[in-house]
C-alpha cells in the first residue's frame, strides 16, 4: 500500500482529527444540555414536592403556637430591629403576636379587626384597621404562601438548609400580580413536618422582614384571650 494511503487511514490524519474533535464537541454539548435539563426537572420536582408538603401540613392543622424571632432591616433606618415573642394562629380568622421584646407590644387579628398596640414606641394608642389578607399580621400568614401557591407565584427551589437541626427546603416566591405588599417571599419548609420554619419578605418599600419560628406546636390549645384584644384603659383608638 502506498505510504500516502496508509497515512490517511491513521488517526493522525488532519481530517480525521478534525472529525474526532467535532464529534467530541457535539457529544460534550449534548451532555451539558442533558444535565441542564435534568437539573431543571429535578429543581421543579423539588419545588413541587416542598410546596405540596407545606400545603398538606397547613390543611391538617386547626391551630398553631410557636416562639418567633423577627428581624426588620431597612437601610434608611440604620441597624436591624430584632424582636421576639410568641405567635398564635387559630384558623380560620384569628392570629396574634405577643412580644416579649419589646415587652408589652401586641398585634391581634380577632376575626373582624386587626389591632396593633405598641406601647414601646407609641404609649396609650391602639391602631385598629381591617384585617389584611397578606403580609405578616394576618391569619393567612401561612395560607397565603402554601394554598395553591403556583396559581399566585413564580416558584423556584432555593436548595436545602437546616434550622435548629431541622432540615428544610427553601422556596422563593415571586408574586404573579401586585398589591400584595411585598415583591418576594422566601419560605423554608420543614422536610419532616411540612411546617414553615422561616418566612422572609422583601416588602414593596424595600424593607426586609424575616420571621423564624421555634418550638412549633401544631394543634395547640389557644386560649381565646390570646386572640382577642381588649383596649387598655386610657388608650386612644386610632383608625387610619
Amino acid at each position: 500500500m502506498p505510504s500516502g494511503a496508509r497515512w490517511h487511514r491513521h488517526s493522525h490524519c488532519p481530517r480525521a482529527v478534525a472529525d474526532t474533535r467535532r464529534r467530541r464537541a457535539v457529544a460534550t454539548s449534548l451532555t451539558v444540555a442533558a444535565l441542564a435539563v435534568t437539573g431543571r426537572v429535578a429543581t421543579a420536582q423539588d419545588t413541587m414536592a416542598a410546596l405540596t408538603r407545606a400545603q398538606g401540613a397547613y390543611e391538617a392543622i386547626s391551630s398553631l403556637r410557636a416562639n418567633f424571632r423577627q428581624t426588620i432591616s431597612n437601610p434608611m433606618l440604620g441597624d436591624p430591629e430584632i424582636t421576639h415573642g410568641v405567635l398564635f394562629l387559630l384558623k380560620p380568622d384569628r392570629f396574634a403576636m405577643r412580644f416579649a421584646e419589646p415587652a408589652g407590644d401586641r398585634v391581634v387579628a380577632d376575626g373582624e379587626w386587626l389591632w396593633a398596640y405598641t406601647p414601646s414606641t407609641v404609649p396609650n394608642q391602639v391602631i385598629k384597621q381591617p384585617i389584611p389578607s397578606t403580609g405578616t399580621a394576618t391569619p393567612n400568614i401561612f395560607a397565603q404562601f402554601v394554598d395553591r401557591p403556583l396559581d399566585r407565584y413564580e416558584a423556584t427551589y432555593g436548595g436545602p438548609e437546616t434550622i435548629d437541626g431541622d432540615p428544610v427546603d427553601v422556596v422563593r416566591l415571586i408574586p404573579l400580580q401586585g398589591e400584595l405588599g411585598f415583591r418576594q417571599a422566601t419560605i423554608a419548609i420543614s422536610t419532616r413536618t411540612g411546617l414553615l420554619r422561616r418566612l422572609a419578605l422583601v416588602e414593596d418599600s424595600g424593607q426586609r422582614r424575616t420571621i423564624v419560628l421555634h418550638d412549633i406546636e401544631p394543634g395547640a390549645a389557644i386560649p381565646r384571650a390570646e386572640v382577642t384584644f381588649v383596649v387598655p384603659r386610657g388608650a386612644k383608638v386610632v383608625t387610619p
